[in-house]
Protein backbone atom coordinates (compact mmCIF):
# COMPACT_ATOMS: atom_id res chain seq x y z
CA UNK A 1 0.00 0.00 0.00
CA UNK A 2 2.80 2.36 0.90
CA UNK A 3 4.53 1.56 -2.41
CA UNK A 4 1.32 2.34 -4.34
CA UNK A 5 0.87 5.68 -2.53
CA UNK A 6 4.47 6.63 -3.32
CA UNK A 7 3.93 5.85 -7.01
CA UNK A 8 0.78 7.99 -7.06
CA UNK A 9 2.60 10.87 -5.40
CA UNK A 10 5.44 10.47 -7.89
CA UNK A 11 3.02 10.64 -10.82
CA UNK A 12 1.29 13.70 -9.37
CA UNK A 13 4.62 15.47 -8.90
CA UNK A 14 5.68 14.54 -12.44
CA UNK A 15 2.42 15.81 -13.98
CA UNK A 16 2.47 19.04 -11.96
CA UNK A 17 6.11 19.65 -12.91
CA UNK A 18 5.35 19.11 -16.59
CA UNK A 19 2.38 21.48 -16.41
CA UNK A 20 4.48 24.07 -14.62
CA UNK A 21 7.23 23.88 -17.21
CA UNK A 22 4.75 24.02 -20.08
CA UNK A 23 3.65 27.46 -18.89
CA UNK A 24 7.21 28.75 -18.72
CA UNK A 25 8.48 30.68 -21.67
CA UNK A 26 12.16 31.41 -21.86
CA UNK A 27 12.64 35.10 -21.21
CA UNK A 28 14.52 37.06 -23.82
CA UNK A 29 17.60 38.98 -22.74
CA UNK A 30 17.33 42.78 -23.07
CA UNK A 31 17.74 43.98 -26.64
CA UNK A 32 16.74 40.63 -28.20
CA UNK A 33 13.65 40.49 -30.41
CA UNK A 34 11.68 37.64 -31.98
CA UNK A 35 12.36 38.60 -35.59
CA UNK A 36 15.07 37.56 -38.03
CA UNK A 37 17.93 39.95 -38.79
CA UNK A 38 16.58 40.62 -42.29
CA UNK A 39 13.08 41.37 -40.94
CA UNK A 40 14.52 43.61 -38.19
CA UNK A 41 16.53 45.49 -40.80
CA UNK A 42 13.51 45.87 -43.10
CA UNK A 43 11.29 47.24 -40.31
CA UNK A 44 13.90 49.58 -38.84
CA UNK A 45 15.11 50.95 -42.18
CA UNK A 46 11.52 51.78 -43.18
CA UNK A 47 10.88 53.85 -40.03
CA UNK A 48 11.73 57.54 -39.55
CA UNK A 49 10.99 57.53 -35.80
CA UNK A 50 7.99 59.87 -36.17
CA UNK A 51 6.46 58.85 -32.82
CA UNK A 52 9.69 59.39 -30.91
CA UNK A 53 10.33 62.71 -32.67
CA UNK A 54 6.82 63.91 -31.81
CA UNK A 55 7.20 62.92 -28.15
CA UNK A 56 10.79 64.04 -27.55
CA UNK A 57 11.73 66.84 -29.97
CA UNK A 58 12.51 70.17 -28.38
CA UNK A 59 11.00 72.71 -30.73
CA UNK A 60 13.56 72.99 -33.51
CA UNK A 61 12.38 71.34 -36.69
CA UNK A 62 14.20 68.03 -37.21
CA UNK A 63 14.29 65.56 -40.09
CA UNK A 64 15.25 61.93 -39.49
CA UNK A 65 16.76 59.93 -42.34
CA UNK A 66 17.58 56.22 -42.07
CA UNK A 67 20.78 54.98 -43.74
CA UNK A 68 21.55 51.28 -43.68
CA UNK A 69 23.90 48.42 -44.31
CA UNK A 70 21.48 45.58 -45.16
CA UNK A 71 21.11 42.98 -42.41
CA UNK A 72 23.86 44.65 -40.33
CA UNK A 73 22.83 48.10 -39.09
CA UNK A 74 20.56 51.10 -39.48
CA UNK A 75 21.73 54.61 -38.66
CA UNK A 76 19.24 57.44 -38.29
CA UNK A 77 20.76 60.83 -39.10
CA UNK A 78 18.95 63.78 -37.56
CA UNK A 79 19.23 67.14 -39.34
CA UNK A 80 17.96 70.60 -38.51
CA UNK A 81 18.40 73.66 -40.72
CA UNK A 82 20.60 71.56 -43.03
CA UNK A 83 22.97 70.55 -40.23
CA UNK A 84 23.38 67.12 -38.66
CA UNK A 85 22.63 67.45 -34.95
CA UNK A 86 22.84 63.81 -33.82
CA UNK A 87 22.72 60.27 -35.14
CA UNK A 88 22.06 56.92 -33.56
CA UNK A 89 22.63 53.40 -34.83
CA UNK A 90 21.01 50.00 -34.28
CA UNK A 91 23.59 47.24 -34.83
CA UNK A 92 21.87 43.94 -35.67
CA UNK A 93 23.30 40.55 -34.69
CA UNK A 94 21.68 37.12 -35.16
CA UNK A 95 20.93 35.67 -31.74
CA UNK A 96 18.99 32.42 -32.00
CA UNK A 97 16.75 30.97 -34.66
CA UNK A 98 14.78 33.96 -35.98
CA UNK A 99 15.90 36.25 -33.16
CA UNK A 100 17.97 39.41 -33.39
CA UNK A 101 20.05 41.21 -30.79
CA UNK A 102 20.05 45.00 -31.22
CA UNK A 103 22.79 47.22 -29.81
CA UNK A 104 22.09 50.96 -29.80
CA UNK A 105 25.08 53.22 -30.44
CA UNK A 106 25.11 56.98 -29.93
CA UNK A 107 28.28 59.03 -30.63
CA UNK A 108 30.40 60.05 -27.64
CA UNK A 109 30.38 63.60 -26.27
CA UNK A 110 32.23 64.96 -23.26
CA UNK A 111 32.47 62.20 -20.65
CA UNK A 112 29.46 60.35 -22.04
CA UNK A 113 27.44 60.24 -25.22
CA UNK A 114 25.45 62.83 -27.14
CA UNK A 115 22.15 63.68 -25.44
CA UNK A 116 22.88 61.50 -22.39
CA UNK A 117 21.50 64.06 -19.97
CA UNK A 118 24.85 65.54 -18.98
CA UNK A 119 25.44 67.53 -22.18
CA UNK A 120 24.44 71.15 -22.78
CA UNK A 121 23.03 72.21 -26.13
CA UNK A 122 22.02 75.82 -26.82
CA UNK A 123 19.28 74.57 -29.15
CA UNK A 124 18.75 70.88 -28.34
CA UNK A 125 17.02 68.66 -30.87
CA UNK A 126 15.68 66.16 -28.29
CA UNK A 127 14.84 66.10 -24.62
CA UNK A 128 17.55 64.31 -22.69
CA UNK A 129 18.37 61.53 -22.12
CA UNK A 130 17.89 60.30 -25.68
CA UNK A 131 18.97 56.64 -25.34
CA UNK A 132 15.80 55.40 -23.54
CA UNK A 133 13.63 56.98 -26.25
CA UNK A 134 15.66 55.36 -29.05
CA UNK A 135 15.53 51.99 -27.27
CA UNK A 136 11.76 52.28 -26.82
CA UNK A 137 11.21 53.27 -30.47
CA UNK A 138 13.32 50.31 -31.69
CA UNK A 139 11.47 47.94 -29.32
CA UNK A 140 8.08 49.25 -30.47
CA UNK A 141 8.99 48.75 -34.13
CA UNK A 142 10.34 45.23 -33.63
CA UNK A 143 7.53 44.16 -31.27
CA UNK A 144 4.85 45.54 -33.61
CA UNK A 145 3.37 48.05 -31.16
CA UNK A 146 3.10 51.82 -30.72
CA UNK A 147 5.85 53.91 -29.14
CA UNK A 148 5.01 54.41 -25.45
CA UNK A 149 6.48 57.61 -24.00
CA UNK A 150 5.60 56.33 -20.49
CA UNK A 151 8.33 53.67 -20.87
CA UNK A 152 10.93 56.38 -21.53
CA UNK A 153 10.69 58.47 -18.40
CA UNK A 154 10.68 62.23 -18.08
CA UNK A 155 13.12 64.48 -19.88
CA UNK A 156 15.57 66.58 -17.89
CA UNK A 157 16.59 69.27 -20.38
CA UNK A 158 15.38 72.70 -19.22
CA UNK A 159 16.29 74.41 -22.52
CA UNK A 160 14.26 71.77 -24.33
CA UNK A 161 11.27 72.41 -22.09
CA UNK A 162 11.43 76.15 -22.90
CA UNK A 163 11.64 75.40 -26.63
CA UNK A 164 8.72 72.93 -26.45
CA UNK A 165 6.72 75.59 -24.64
CA UNK A 166 7.45 77.94 -27.53
CA UNK A 167 5.76 75.56 -29.94
CA UNK A 168 2.40 76.16 -28.28
CA UNK A 169 2.76 79.95 -28.50
CA UNK A 170 4.09 79.99 -32.05
CA UNK A 171 7.72 80.81 -31.21
CA UNK A 172 9.99 79.06 -33.68
CA UNK A 173 13.57 78.12 -32.81
CA UNK A 174 16.36 77.14 -35.20
CA UNK A 175 19.45 75.10 -34.41
CA UNK A 176 21.63 78.03 -35.48
CA UNK A 177 19.85 80.75 -33.42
Amino acid sequence: MQDSTMKQIGWVVLVLSALGLAGCKEERPPGVYDVSVSEAYRRLFADKFADMVYAKQCGILVHVTPVGVPDRQVTWKVHSSGREVVQFTAVLTPYKDKQTKVEIRIPPAGNGEMYDGSQFYKRPAFDQPLRPAVQEQVAAILEGRKFDVQRVGPGRDKVCQVQRGGLTTGVVFRVDD
